[in-house]
């Protein structure tokens, strides 16, 4: 696994509860290997509620496609 990009900033660590729903709504959106549009948006507004995406909520997302892909590919609807 990569180290995310340097220039995301950590998310505060008081900010367990945003990665816990992010987490929920990642696995939730990746269960059947497949995004849809919608689905596609629902992340998008979630992980730019705050105005930036950081390193936290990309590791949080990089981990759990690792879980839920393993060796297949994610598709895109």
């Amino acid at each position: 696994m990569t180290a995310p990009p340097a220039n995301l900033p950590s998310m505060p660590a008081d900010d367990g509860q945003h990665l816990s729903r992010l987490r929920s709504l990642v696995e939730r959106v990746m269960a059947d290997g497949k995004i849809s549009a919608d689905e596609a948006q629902e992340l998008r507004d979630a992980l730019m509620a705050d105005g930036h995406i950081s390193a936290d909520e990309v590791d949080l997302i990089r981990t759990v496609m690792q879980q839920q892909l393993k060796d297949r590919h994610l598709e895109f609807e």
